[in-house]
């Protein structure tokens, strides 16, 4: 239930999810709706002994008076769980508890103040417009391989998002996303009715693996109950079955989808290298996982699709859950293997293939073939299809070879040309130089629009909308990479960096069409060096020292008129650079000219140094330093302030910089060191005076 990309994609449906259910016929199984202690779906006492079956291991039916704390404990934050959701989540009766055999989580509109962290342990605390409660086995109950079933009823009305999911305990791969997460049902939205269709009723199940965020991915497909049936209307059993190798999903016994290990993978840092896991890894024998119930309000999926925002009054809203129930396979519980119940029309979800770790060389000026008979080895085809409404495939053409086809069915999904590496520096091209590619529809739903774009990860994307001819009918469509790269992005803010590209070719009908390619490439001249200053001076480039240097500039961000910068003389330094701030908005920065930089050789030893002296501050003020590659991707550290008047020396690891991220909790983001826009940003939290002096990049 994280923010996630897969591979190109808007980033509020940053957090697909699972859905699933089961009961497994020959397994054991439940199924249809209407909430009934009864519907076990624990293995038939006529298999034989030999039969592999499903054996309960663990399980909580909430016939108790009080939620079961041998089973559950509370998450106590109001964090927003990474994706800017609107909630606290409290231990408290009012947003968790049970009646009549069945928990009852509880979103409620009331103003909330909590701990801004996922754990509740920092000091930091945030005001959120609503309460609810997500409870876990986190530390009680974990598990490898095995089947999860949870009988609930939903919430309906913009803005909920309930979740059934899993989260490793022990992180064997990393944090976040590189250990893993399975989504087992999520929803949201239920029963919302946007710009007079249908009323949402999807459920969704999802894997997220990959690397540590940003570089996590995602895949997963969604399910619809027969008969129009809604969830949020009568109780469903939503179930995983986990098996090395595979995981499927199930709603009331169906099979509806299945990932496995060729489509999912995971790469993590060991001693500061990046490295492949196991083949099945995350979700191997090594990983233990922990269940999660929750309710989340608003936030970057819920918040950002069908009517968009929260809808305050529908809540209080509930997810309930009648039980939950953990199974191992009697066949093999070390593997999981020999209880599956399969259906063929279940869809098998593509998933992505393992990138190569470091960069890959692309093909450069005068000329890259992306496409031309079949795809250039440096690159892989993937896609973003969360309603199974778009496919690709080369088809052959008379007089053409192979070309590549694309089909959109409906509104959802794009296709695209991969790196299959690490993010590609493609600077060494002149933005004078043109991508061409020959396109042909061959049909089109009325109204339906082609937009194709080159994306350095969203929402840094830049697109073009492509004319198009009469169906049947190949034209040859050519435009600038400037102009190209100009466009920006027309759904959301942003713009794609030669310096940083990670899908070079992107297809995105609006609608339903049929859409074929072929000579598919760039041409044109080197950019005689590259496009951007590299401030390359190794060991020492020094940004302020009496003046600023060449190539940056001294600018502010000051919405409140609270911020101010100012050079002045000081005995035995000469020039010093001066920072004023009397509010809370604002700050100060060494912006580059003709940016963005490209840093990346300062990575492996450069440190960031300065001296400082704090000439007053108000009590409670906290300095950051940060460097930017445009917001939210910036890096900061927060500075020990010392005593005031004493000029004081401060040194961070170029490296260290940038792995700290952001720390403005809504906005996470890191700065990129091959796209620095901003060298050197000053940004007081409140009021002080501060000067500085030898701010500088240095190899020691």
């Amino acid at each position: 239930m994280r923010n996630h990309e897969l591979g190109y994609k808007p980033h509020f449906t940053k957090i697909c999810a699972a859905i699933a259910l089961a009961s497994l016929v020959g397994c054991g199984g439940s199924g249809g709706g209407g909430s009934s202690k009864n519907s076990s779906s624990a293995a038939s006492s006529s298999s034989t002994a030999a039969t592999p079956e499903w054996k309960l291991v663990w399980s909580d039916e909430f016939d108790g008076a009080t939620i079961d704390t041998s089973k559950w404990n509370f998450e106590k934050n109001c964090w927003g769980g990474g994706n800017n959701e609107q909630q606290c989540y409290t231990d408290r009766a009012e947003n968790a508890y049970i009646e009549g055999g069945v928990l009852n989580i509880v979103a409620k509109r009331e103003d909330f103040t909590g701990s801004d962290s996922p754990e509740g342990d920092s000091p930091n605390t945030k005001t959120l417009p609503y309460t609810s409660a997500r409870l876990r086995t986190k530390n009680i109950a974990e598990w490898t391989f095995g089947k999860f079933e949870v009988r609930a009823k939903l919430p309906f009305g913009q803005g909920t998002w309930p979740a059934i999911w899993m989260l490793p305990t022990n992180s064997p791969y990393g944090t976040w996303a590189s250990s893993g997460e399975i989504d087992i049902m999520e929803a949201v939205n239920l029963k919302v009715v946007t710009n007079g269709g249908e009323p949402e009723a999807a459920v969704h199940g999802t894997l997220h693996y990959g690397r540590v965020w940003p570089g996590n991915m995602n895949a997963g497909a969604d399910y619809k109950l027969p008969n129009n049936a809604n969830p949020a209307d009568d109780f469903h059993t939503y179930a995983v079955e986990w098996e090395e190798g595979e995981i499927r999903w199930y709603v009331d016994g169906v099979h509806f989808a299945t990932q496995r290990e060729t489509g999912w993978y995971g790469q993590y840092m060991q001693d500061g290298v990046l490295k492949d896991a196991p083949v099945g890894a995350p979700f191997d024998r090594h990983s233990k996982f922990h269940l999660l119930l929750n309710l989340a309000v608003g936030g970057n999926w819920a918040g950002n699709v069908n009517n968009k925002g929260v809808d305050e009054s529908v809540f209080p809203q509930k997810m309930l859950v009648d039980w939950v129930r953990v199974y191992e396979c009697t066949g093999s519980p070390t593997t999981g293997k020999g209880c599956a119940t399969i259906s063929p029309d279940a869809e098998i979800v593509e998933g992505h293939q393992r990138p190569v770790i470091g960069a890959v060389e692309l093909p450069g000026p005068p000329l890259f073939l992306m496409y031309d008979n079949s795809l250039a080895s440096v690159l892989q085809f993937d896609s973003y299809n969360p309603d199974g409404a778009i496919s690709h495939s080369q088809v052959e053409e008379a007089g053409r070879g192979n070309v590549w086809n694309v089909a959109k069915t409906g509104a959802n999904g794009n296709v695209y040309f991969k790196i299959k590496g690490d993010p590609a520096d493609m600077s060494n091209w002149s933005t004078d130089s043109e991508l061409i590619f020959d396109v042909k529809v061959n049909s089109k739903a009325a109204g339906a629009k082609l937009l194709v774009k080159i994306d350095s990860g969203w929402p840094n994307v830049s697109d073009v909308s492509v004319p198009l001819g009469a169906d049947g009918e190949w034209k040859e469509f050519r435009i600038t990479l400037a102009d190209l790269l100009d466009n920006g992005n027309s759904l959301a803010g942003g713009k794609a960096r030669l310096s940083s590209v990670v899908n070079t070719f992107v297809v995105d009908p609006s609608a339903a069409m049929n859409v074929s390619f072929d000579n598919i490439r760039i041409e044109g001249k080197s950019a005689d060096g590259g496009d951007m200053p590299t401030f390359a001076a190794l060991p020492l480039f020094t940004a302020y020292g009496d003046v600023i240097a060449d190539g940056l500039q001294i600018q502010s961000y000051n919405p409140s008129g609270h911020i101010a910068a100012s050079e002045k003389d000081e005995d035995g330094r000469g020039k010093i650079f001066n920072v004023v701030k009397t509010g809370a908005d604002g700050n100060v920065f060494f912006n580059v000219i003709e940016g963005p930089a490209n840093l990346n050789h300062w990575a492996a030893q450069g440190k960031l140094k300065f001296d400082f002296k704090v000439n007053s501050k108000a009590e409670g003020t906290a300095l950051l330093i940060k460097m930017d590659s445009g917001w939210p991707n910036v890096s900061d550290v927060s500075i020990p302030l010392p005593a005031d008047g004493v000029w004081t020396s401060y040194s961070i690891g170029v490296a260290d910089l940038i792995d700290n991220g952001n720390s403005v909790p809504c906005c996470p983001g890191v700065a990129r060191l091959n796209e620095i826009t901003n060298l050197f940003v000053v940004e007081p939290s409140g009021a002080i005076d501060v000067s500085f002096d030898n701010v500088r990049l240095e190899v020691e």
